[in-house]
């Protein structure tokens, strides 16, 4: 049984009447303690294959399992990091409260 597991996964985002399909019909495995890359031009869909492994994100079609359990939410004990910091934008590293620094 593989770790990670999406079958026939489609994520489809809507805004008003518009829809931009980002996956159609994604098919792929990951053994544990596999490691693979994903690589691709901006826009293909990298970043939406990690928010839907995660939970992030739900599927619009298809399936997605980790660890041999369906994916209905965030998932415990996994992060990702994104490319954007966009947790807290209006922190600097300067504002953490004092009681923290060395």
């Amino acid at each position: 049984m593989a770790f990670v597991e999406l079958s026939g996964v489609s994520l489809t985002y809507r805004l008003g009447k518009e829809t931009t399909a980002a996956l159609a019909d994604a098919t792929f495995s990951i053994e544990k303690g596999e490691f693979i890359a994903v690589v691709g031009p901006s826009g293909c869909g990298k970043s939406t294959i990690m928010k839907l492994v995660t939970g992030l994100l739900p599927a619009t079609g298809g399936q997605v399992q980790v660890a041999g359990k369906r994916v209905g939410g965030p998932i415990k004990g996994v992060g990702m990091a994104f490319q954007n910091p966009t947790l807290m934008p209006w922190r600097t590293v300067s504002a953490w409260p004092s009681r923290i620094r060395p």
